[in-house]
């Protein structure tokens, strides 16, 4: 769901920037008043895990898309679920987003604010009040979570598809039949893994989502931070090897749509925007192969881990 730079034009993008840096400074709020000490390690492992689950592209059982499409988890509703605000899925898919868009060349530079609004924003918000409210219904937070995570993942695909109708990238009508299908199979991962990951954090720190306290506090932490770093570690190292190499749901409503061979090369309006060459696109260190694009991803996970303690440290310590 990672627009490029050029499907949106600069006028527009501006637009979307400007919105996304009012959430963003929002965020930023959130995390002077609510940010704990306690919370810092989680935030980062959050920001470092989410990092790594989207370099994981799965295979959907979609016959009838020739070629093949694929799709990956992004996040937001677990984020805003574990830390008790959708500020603070914005917080996090600004730090993921601006990395890979920076250093990867996933989602394009001018199109960040429109990413930022529609996985951190439309994502998090979403994901967090559908969660709140299916779980007070049904009084099981797992359900509420894989609901809450297949809604955050369908609703701001469809907020994508209108805005690159209105971009003009592709057809509304058929924009929003495409881009609905692919991701309403894809919300099926995000609500899985939103419950598997929420399931796994609750059993070694009930007390973040309003359980009972473990009874030792330290090393429950531990053991979340531990378990979490493993399991970005692991992706890390299989991703390259097993990821789906089809076109994501974005991609392949574009290619379908528009006639085009690749959408890496050929964009919208691409006279008016300045291409951003990534110095590892696509999670490749140039002139390196598989373990390259392993090196690559695990130093995302570091670079994340370690800017997401050290930004949420100093602001826990200011509060």
């Amino acid at each position: 769901m990672h627009i490029p730079d050029g499907f949106i034009p600069l006028s527009q993008a501006v637009i979307y920037w400007i919105i996304a840096l009012v959430f963003i400074s929002l965020s930023l709020r959130w995390a002077r008043s609510e940010m704990s000490e306690e919370k810092v390690p989680l935030v980062a492992v959050l920001a470092a895990g989410i990092f790594a689950i989207q370099t994981m592209n799965m295979a959907l059982p979609l016959s009838i898309v020739p070629g093949g499409v694929s799709g990956h988890v992004v996040g937001a509703a677990l984020a805003a679920i574990v830390l008790g605000s959708p500020f603070a899925a914005v917080f996090i898919l600004t730090l993921v987003l601006i990395l890979q868009g920076i250093f990867f060349g996933d989602g394009g530079i001018t199109a960040m604010g429109a990413n930022i609004i529609n996985m951190g924003v439309i994502g998090g918000f979403f994901g967090f009040y559908s969660y709140r409210s299916i779980n007070g219904l049904f009084n099981n937070r797992f359900i509420a979570a894989f609901i809450a995570g297949w809604i955050s993942l369908f609703i701001p695909a469809i907020v994508a598809a209108v805005e690159l109708a209105v971009a003009g990238t592709f057809p509304l009508a058929p924009g929003l039949v495409s881009m609905g299908v692919y991701h309403a199979f894809i919300g099926i991962i995000e609500g899985g893994a939103t419950a598997f990951a929420l399931s796994l954090i609750v059993h070694a720190r009930p007390d973040i989502v309003g359980g009972d306290k473990p009874e030792n506090m330290h090393k429950a932490k531990d053991l979340v931070i531990g378990t979490g770093i493993v399991i970005a570690l692991a992706i890390a190292i299989l991703a390259p090897y097993y990821a789906s190499t089809y076109p994501d749901g974005l991609d392949s409503t574009f290619l379908r749509l528009s006639g085009v061979k690749n959408p890496d090369t050929v964009h919208i309006n691409d006279s008016e925007v300045a291409q951003w060459q990534a110095p590892f696109t696509d999670y490749k260190i140039p002139g390196m192969d598989k373990p390259g694009e392993v090196l690559a991803i695990i130093s995302g996970i570091v670079v994340l881990f370690v800017i997401g303690f050290g930004i949420t440290r100093f602001i826990a310590r200011k509060h």
